[in-house]
């Protein structure tokens, strides 16, 4: 019997380590910058031909309403080539960013849109995962005396 409340114990403690490692850091903000490095290569591991070129989709999903990102809103209406992005916040609630490369081939033409790497998501493209939460702030008091 001892030996068993010993595993479980053990068992606990691993599992402790284990969610909190999965841990979602909440950044607490009205604005924040968002930074990826540039995807340059394909999905088999190639480098992305010399004559395409690589622009990124940013979009945003809210954690409490929509949190297997389903309906995801996109926050650039036109796919942008920079390395980072600025997101506002306006409307209270915890969310998730997330961006996708997007292939174009030597005369514009987009040829596709990789899958979007989420800030929650635990691996090597996020190995720090995040989301943003916003607050809208309080009223001051009246009629201070």
């Amino acid at each position: 019997m001892k030996r068993k409340i010993q595993i479980i114990g053990i068992i606990a403690i691993l599992l402790s380590f284990w969610v909190s490692a999965l841990a979602v850091d909440w950044k607490v903000t009205n604005q924040a910058t968002i930074a990826w490095d540039a995807a340059t290569t394909l999905i088999d591991g190639t480098p992305v031909p010399a004559n395409n070129s690589v622009k990124y989709r940013v979009y945003m999903a809210n954690a409490v309403t929509d949190p297997n990102k389903g309906n995801p809103v996109l926050l650039t209406q036109e796919p942008i080539s920079v390395l980072e992005y600025i997101i506002t916040l306006n409307i209270e609630g915890k969310y998730y960013v997330g961006v996708s490369a997007v292939r174009y081939d030597d005369v514009g033409f987009e040829l596709n849109e990789s899958v979007v790497n989420w800030s929650d998501v635990n691996g090597e493209a996020t190995p720090n995962p995040f989301g943003f939460v916003h607050y809208i702030k309080m009223g001051s008091p009246k009629n201070l005396r």
